[in-house]
């Protein structure tokens, strides 16, 4: 069992990778997030059916009203 710098986990040896056959001091879940929140996300492609369906979803009471609704006062 080995306590990981990063989170303090108790997790053992195996959860520990070797980097350049040293043991890294940080558990690889936490090497794993801090990888995912560093590399960019992949942009999106526009699916011409869905920018549709969302449009017409968006638009189905109608064109939206700058002013506030006084009906429900």
């Amino acid at each position: 069992m080995k306590t990981c710098t990063k989170c303090a986990a108790r997790l053992p040896l195996r959860f520990f990778p070797l980097v350049n056959g040293k043991a890294t001091a940080a558990c690889a879940p936490c090497r794993n997030t801090e990888r995912r929140l560093h590399d960019p996300l992949r942009p999106l492609r526009r699916d011409p059916l869905q920018v549709r369906l969302n449009n017409l979803t968006n638009l189905w009471h109608g064109p939206v009203r700058r002013v506030p609704l006084r009906s429900h006062a």
